[in-house]
């Protein structure tokens, strides 16, 4: 009886010799095809920005000041996506902080394959930003500004409904530090009457693409403070993005709001003298590259 090595050694040799005899056309379709290479299920993309100012809602965090942004993503096929983001502020609006640093995480996929739905939470957080750091005296019990917020988002083509409530109060403004008769020089009656938790906004973006590289752009949203009077805002925006090679892409953007009182000549929290209409309407430039 021939063993296992006897019977496989011959068999080895030919079909060696098989292979060696046909054609090369031959040798080909006798191999089985390569497989494709499977789609990664985690993927990771950034941005890097360079923005002339930062407005957020309606309002510059930055003074009016450019700003330097970074964000990046890890997002996975099935939908869950978690995220860093990061920009330089002003200590004028925002007291003891110079840079913000926003975590994020959500679940985001779509219906039918038609109406896309993102669900999640974003925590803002504002290193070394505290209440207590404000220059108005009596105006500055211990308080972070950090935020947390849960959002919704719907979409369908190429517009999209976000809303979103505050888990905390909103970036620690309470009755101390925003309150009525004192916390806003534009309007003495505007302030905070109580917990800011809870305060919410909804938001309508749209966005189409006019031409090979150019995309037009629009926001109208309105932020709701709760407990308080004469600080809801509401904001919009109209701007174009041209994408470049490579990654590059440049925009020009219109921000512009109903300006509450309240938000003109706000005094700065860093040295209670120089003074900014924080919602004042502006035209912002922005160049970013993705990576």
């Amino acid at each position: 009886m021939l063993t296992l090595a006897q019977r496989t050694i011959p068999a080895a040799l030919a079909a060696l010799g098989l292979a060696l005899a046909l054609p090369a056309h031959a040798q080909e379709a006798a191999t089985p095809a390569a497989t494709p290479a499977a789609t990664p299920d985690w993927s990771f993309p950034s941005s890097l920005s360079l923005t002339s100012d930062y407005i957020f809602r309606g309002q510059s965090q930055t003074w009016g000041k450019p700003a330097l942004q970074y964000g990046i993503e890890a997002d996975h096929s099935s939908g869950f996506y978690a995220g860093f983001f990061a920009s330089n502020v002003s200590d004028h609006w925002l007291p003891g902080a110079s840079v913000e640093t926003d975590l994020f995480t959500g679940y985001r996929n779509t219906i039918a394959d038609t109406v896309g739905y993102d669900l999640g939470v974003i925590y803002y957080a504002y290193p070394g930003g505290n209440w207590k750091n404000s220059s108005f005296t009596g105006y500055n019990d211990p308080n972070e500004l950090n935020t947390a917020e849960a959002f919704i988002s719907l979409s369908y083509k190429g517009l999209s409904f976000k809303t979103g409530r505050a888990l905390t109060e909103y970036f620690g403004w309470s009755t101390n530090n925003s309150p009525v008769g004192g916390g806003f020089a534009g309007d003495s009656t505007a302030g905070v009457t109580g917990s800011t938790r809870g305060s919410y906004f909804y938001e309508l973006n749209g966005s189409v693409d006019v031409a090979e590289g150019w995309n037009l752009n629009g926001q109208l949203g309105r932020q709701i403070i709760a407990n308080a009077t004469g600080l809801d805002i509401t904001y919009y925006k109209l701007g174009v993005t041209h994408s470049f090679a490579d990654g590059w892409s440049a925009s020009l953007a219109y921000y512009g709001s109903n300006e509450p009182d309240a938000y003109k000549g706000f005094l700065s929290l860093a040295d209670t003298t120089s003074a900014s209409n924080i919602a004042k309407d502006k035209t912002v430039v922005t160049l970013s590259k993705a990576f």
